[in-house]
């Protein structure tokens, strides 16, 4: 099953998609290079608990672990030359002591070009019930 699903064809749609799977992958692989690589100077983060975060560490990710990830209805605006507008629904799996349990959220996001590349500026997370 595909972890990711884009409403739109677009190359935009595509290219940020095909970012935001790398982060998402890279966090899942406990790989925190990885995913600050993908993450602008200034990122800033609200999660859907409402905390305020900048990259996060090795150990910030270790503590905070998921099992899986699907992200749905993956979109993206332009927003002039170089910035974007993203929104998509993930759902994510975690485990506690021996049960998994799953959370939905809606995510907004914006992305900027720095130095050429496409970096993840702003990421917004609301739960669902």
């Amino acid at each position: 099953m595909a972890r990711i699903h884009a409403v739109k064809d677009d190359p935009l749609t595509l290219a940020l998609a095909e970012r935001a799977e790398r982060i998402w992958a890279a966090y899942l692989a406990q790989d925190a290079p990885a995913h600050s690589s993908l993450l602008a100077d200034s990122y800033r983060a609200v999660h859907p608990d409402g905390s305020i975060h900048g990259k996060p560490t090795a150990a910030e990710i270790a503590a905070v672990p998921i099992e899986d990830y699907w992200l749905r209805e993956f979109q993206a605006w332009p927003v002039g030359d170089d910035g974007a507008i993203v929104t998509y629904s993930a759902e994510v799996e975690v485990r506690r002591e021996h049960h998994a349990e799953r959370h939905r959220f809606e995510v907004g996001e914006v992305w900027m070009k720095q130095r050429g590349e496409w970096m993840c500026r702003y990421y917004h997370a609301t739960p669902l019930k």
